[in-house]
């Protein structure tokens, strides 16, 4: 063996140990520093560097950062040896870009001729004996399978670390139903990735509790990029010369809409990666979908507020209380929800005549409260519809001290009755909300039938899901409870869907939603009136069975889970954990959850799609 040879295999070795004991480095610059003993071992190079191929040109590793903001870059073409270069041009230029002691270079390549890395560095005897040998090739063969690992490597350590950080960003987005949380949110997850950037919202609509500035949306003076990215859903990009920065408008997009634009503004030197740009996407759809979620929940809640409000209002005012009793209780309600400034309500209305409550505030026995009310009593007069006008002194031509008024009619039998104004100070203090609200309020105080159906439908809504007809949690603990109490025996179930997820992100919640009515559907023609199901939460079905036995449980829970896959399109498989109780247990509901669910715990953690029967030995599988 050769002296070149054996130090070729020396190298070999030093690089295998290089690699098996070096995984926690997860960088270039880190796994440069672990080579460079190497050189100095077997050449005694005492000075070099490491260059990494990227995109056109190859990056020193020291301050590794973009290429558009480095000045000592080299193009891969400078590098392309022919007729009219040669080696010791190469170097002069190597030279030029600050490396002042390199006399020589060694270019990696993969199988495929492409640039991987270049290492330049300060000749010596040993080096130049080993490179004028035919194991030069071999080295720089070696070298290059070792940079291709540690490319994969480096990558797949960015990935993980941005997948990290997604996680974290959707699982803050995902336990929040706070709108200005996901707001700042996506602000500070974009922020932190990209130090160098500008992170700004454009928002449709005012958001309040935000630790971040934002600008609602200038539809007429806004930048066509920023108008674009909002109207279409599509993330655009713009080179800003009057600003020296490059703009990218990644629209905030949930399934209903687009509720705003995240604008990042970075430098014009600073070049996005694909990966890059993949997580922007992801962060700003993740955040619109979040986002989304927050507002319909909280439009979910107004409305329960306000039919809450109308309920309380109509069952009130038909609980045979006197005429001023009903005036005082509807004044209370309505200063409760809408905050006027002022309030009349006016009775007995004639074309010159009404008669003004005395529960109505003193500015309306005022000339210019009279005004008010005049003017409302000729517009409910004339077509019967209510008034709401945000800006009443550009109508009326006039300064006047209360700019928004509703005036909304009370009718019995398409006839006018009477009417309430409401005024405030301010321009546009009503939201059209609060005035379609405000009508509901009114129209249902003179309607008894209205209210009998108000109620039976606000039931519906608290007693059932809305998605599966099932019964909702709490009327089904309502009625374990009670059997509890009553009954000999029971069987109580709790099932779920196995690898739900799986479902939605297979085919979509649409599908997924699906699957919840296909098997609601298949468990209410199982149970008939022998008992009662309601929705636990996500996937979760609880099943409830009073008066019913050990072994007639368990044929039941056997059934579903034999029969729910063929019910089912596509199909799925349930868990299911069941327990028995007798009057002679003395058990509670507290015990009879906790016992069940731990059998359906078990039933999940055994391999899924079985039933679990709670102090029992074995399981029945499907």
């Amino acid at each position: 063996m050769t002296d070149h040879q054996l130090t070729m295999f020396k190298i070999k070795s030093d690089l295998m140990d290089l690699w098996t004991e070096n995984t926690a480095l997860h960088s270039y610059e880190q796994w440069f520093e672990a080579l460079k003993p190497t050189l100095v071992h077997h050449f005694h190079i005492a000075e070099a560097d490491f260059f990494i191929y990227d995109k056109t040109s190859f990056m020193p590793l020291k301050g590794h950062k973009s290429i558009s903001q480095r000045r000592d870059t080299l193009p891969f073409d400078t590098l392309e040896t022919g007729d009219s270069l040669t080696h010791a041009i190469l170097i002069s230029q190597i030279r030029e870009k600050g490396f002042s002691y390199a006399d020589d270079f060694l270019l990696f390549r993969n199988l495929k001729s492409e640039p991987l890395g270049l290492l330049i560095l300060k000749s010596t005897d040993d080096w130049n004996a080993f490179a004028a040998s035919p194991y030069l090739q071999e080295l720089e063969k070696v070298v290059s399978h070792l940079i291709q690992m540690v490319r994969k490597m480096v990558f797949l350590v960015k990935e993980e670390k941005s997948s990290r950080h997604l996680f974290g960003v959707t699982e803050i987005f995902n336990s929040t139903m706070q709108s200005n949380v996901i707001l700042d949110g996506v602000v500070n997850a974009v922020s932190k990735s990209f130090p160098s950037a500008h992170v700004e919202l454009l928002l449709s609509h005012d958001q309040k509790g935000l630790m971040h500035n934002y600008k609602l949306i200038d539809y007429m003076n806004e930048r066509p990029s920023a108008m674009n990215a909002f109207v279409s859903g599509e993330v655009t990009k713009e080179i800003m010369s009057d600003l020296s920065c490059k703009l990218i408008n990644a629209p905030l997009k949930g399934r209903q809409g687009i509720y705003g634009v995240l604008q990042i503004k970075i430098p014009l030197d600073l070049v996005f990666s694909p990966t890059q740009d993949k997580f922007v996407s992801i962060i700003v759809n993740t955040a619109g979908s979040a986002l989304e979620n927050a507002i319909l929940y909280d439009q979910s809640h107004r409305v329960i507020e306000d039919l809450q409000l109308i309920n309380e209002t109509s069952k009130k005012l038909n609980s045979n209380m006197h005429f001023g009793e009903m005036t005082a209780f509807l004044k209370q309600q309505l200063l409760k929800a809408f905050h006027p400034s002022e309030i009349a309500f006016v009775f007995n209305c004639e074309r010159d005549s009404y008669d003004l409550s005395p529960l109505s505030t003193d500015f309306f026995r005022t000339e210019s409260g009279k005004n008010y009310i005049a003017f409302a009593s000729n517009h409910l007069q004339s077509n019967k519809e209510a008034l709401f006008d945000a800006n009443f002194s550009t109508t009326m031509n006039e300064s006047l001290a209360y700019e928004s008024i509703i005036a909304i009619p009370i009718m019995n039998q398409e006839v006018l009755t009477g009417f309430v104004v409401l005024v405030h100070l301010n321009q546009y203090f009503f939201s059209f909300d609060s005035f379609k609200l405000m009508q509901s309020l009114i129209g249902h105080s003179s309607l008894a039938l209205a209210n009998s159906i108000l109620r039976d439908q606000l039931q519906e809504l608290v007693d059932k899901d809305h998605l599966t007809k099932l019964y909702t949690r709490s009327f089904v603990d309502k009625i374990i409870e009670k059997s509890i109490v009553e009954d000999e025996t029971g069987v109580f179930v709790l099932l779920d869907v196995d690898d739900f997820k799986k479902v939605n992100d297979t085919y979509g919640h649409v599908t997924g939603d699906d699957v919840l009515k296909q098997i609601a559907s298949f468990i209410l023609a199982e149970i008939a009136d022998k008992g009662v199901a309601g929705r636990w939460g996500g996937e979760e079905i609880a099943i409830f069975l009073p008066l019913t036995g050990f072994e007639e449980g368990v044929l039941f829970a056997e059934r579903l889970v034999r029969l729910i896959p063929a019910a089912t399109e596509p199909a799925v498989t349930v868990s299911i954990g069941m327990h028995n109780w007798t009057s002679k247990q003395q058990s509670t509901y507290k015990d009879l959850f906790q016992h069940t669910d731990a059998a359906l715990y078990t039933a999940k953690n055994n391999g899924k799609n079985q039933v679990v029967i709670y102090g029992a030995t074995s399981c029945f599988f499907s």
